[in-house]
């Protein structure tokens, strides 16, 4: 299998629409007209108000991310240092979706799928930056979009401890740091695209109420 192939069917299972089709078959509603329109385990959770639901999506999104990285990394015949580009065709896929009209999810749980097998502690950095920007700004997308740009900050502050748990099998890379930081922006500014939008109405609402 050549490796464009494989970034291909990359982009193909990212793109499998987990939450318009729970939603879709199980209460014959769209969740692109509903709610955020986003395609991801919130706003399914917000249009069926069922936890269970959004649970469902959370983790069918998590594996969705995690596993095509693992057969990558574990089974392939390429170098993993080669993960990077199918990694974030595969995000690409989550929030693009071709079948969707290129409309999608946010890619937080796939991308922590991903970040699972590479380095599990960008995870962690990622989630704590998260829930106290959160608890000091209490606003989800702009405490998001601060974490996901401190993210790739953070590989560079705290690189000795950080690639220190990096996956032993990308142990053979030449500049550990350059990969891991590197794969980090990636999946970062791929998830940042997707904020733009609810930044932007955020923005623009708050301009509303100053005039």
């Amino acid at each position: 299998m050549s490796y464009f192939i494989v970034c291909l069917v990359f982009y193909l299972i990212g793109s499998f629409p987990t939450a318009y089709l729970l939603v879709k078959l199980k209460y014959r509603k769209r969740i692109t007209d509903l709610g955020s329109g986003n395609v991801g385990a919130r706003n399914t959770f917000e249009v069926t108000n069922s936890k269970t639901d959004g649970i469902i999506v959370l983790l069918t999104d998590f594996m969705k991310g995690l596993l095509p990285v693992l057969w990558f990394v574990y089974y392939s015949s390429f170098e993993p240092s080669l993960i990077i580009l199918p990694a974030v065709l595969l995000l690409a896929g989550h929030n693009f979706s071709v079948w969707l009209k290129f409309k999608g999810g946010r890619g937080l749980a796939t991308a922590a799928g991903i970040m699972a097998v590479i380095n599990f502690t960008l995870i962690i950095i990622w989630l704590s930056l998260y829930f106290v920007l959160n608890r000091l700004i209490k606003n989800v997308h702009v405490s998001t979009v601060i974490s996901l740009i401190l993210l790739p900050l953070s590989v560079i502050i705290l690189q000795s401890v950080i690639i220190n748990f990096t996956n032993p099998v990308f142990a053979g890379i030449e500049d550990g740091f350059r990969f891991l930081f590197s794969f980090t922006s990636a999946v970062c500014i791929v998830i940042l695209f997707k904020h733009i939008s609810p930044i932007l109405d955020l923005l623009k609402a708050k301009n509303d109420l100053n005039k």
